[in-house]
């Protein structure tokens, strides 16, 4: 009775292990990895990211974690790095060492009734990974390298240094054009 317990464990073990993501790299063809994150994305994982342009060095860094986004640019200007985090409400971008940047709000879906429906019985758009992936196949213009490993929230928390102007606000303070 013991071994037969002892099989099933080591089983469904061996199961789960198989099903659950493991950290580590990703690898392949710069078109493979591009395929490959492409399908991270799609399917709400976790990835980090460096993309270098082999031309001029410069690099940029992408978290992915579920919804959340986070990018890393090498150089805005003056050799500043300029950050975009999307924490799933808001997107905030702002330049390394300013203290102003900007947020926007993200749409949010909300479900009509009916609308669920039809969308069930409608055959739901798949996005090509591969297609997606081909504009990376010149190996001499990019390297990315990847990898995917546990992501912390803190990752897509912005700076509290920086004060953010909301886009909506300021653009509810521009004068608008009379009516014809």
């Amino acid at each position: 009775m013991n071994k037969i317990n002892l099989t099933a464990l080591l089983v469904s073990s061996l199961v789960l292990a198989a099903c659950t993501p493991q950290a580590g790299p990703i690898t392949g063809t710069e078109q493979q990895k591009a395929q490959k994150l492409a399908q991270i994305i799609e399917s709400g994982g976790k990835a980090d990211c460096k993309v270098t342009n082999l031309s001029d060095k410069s690099s940029t860094q992408i978290v992915i974690s579920g919804k959340k986004m986070k990018i890393v640019g090498s150089d805005f200007g003056q050799g500043k790095k300029g950050t975009m985090i999307n924490d799933g409400v808001f997107n905030y971008i702002w330049t390394e060492g300013e203290k102003t940047g900007f947020k926007t709000k993200l749409e949010t879906e909300t479900p009509t009734p009916g609308k669920e429906a039809k969308q069930s019985q409608q055959p739901q758009e798949q996005v090509d990974t591969t297609k997606t992936a081909e504009s990376f196949d010149d190996t001499t213009k990019y390297k990315m390298d990847c990898a995917t490993r546990s992501i912390n929230d803190s990752e897509f928390v912005p700076p509290t240094s920086v004060k953010f102007s909301d886009f909506a606000d300021m653009l509810k303070g521009l004068p608008t054009a009379p009516a014809q």
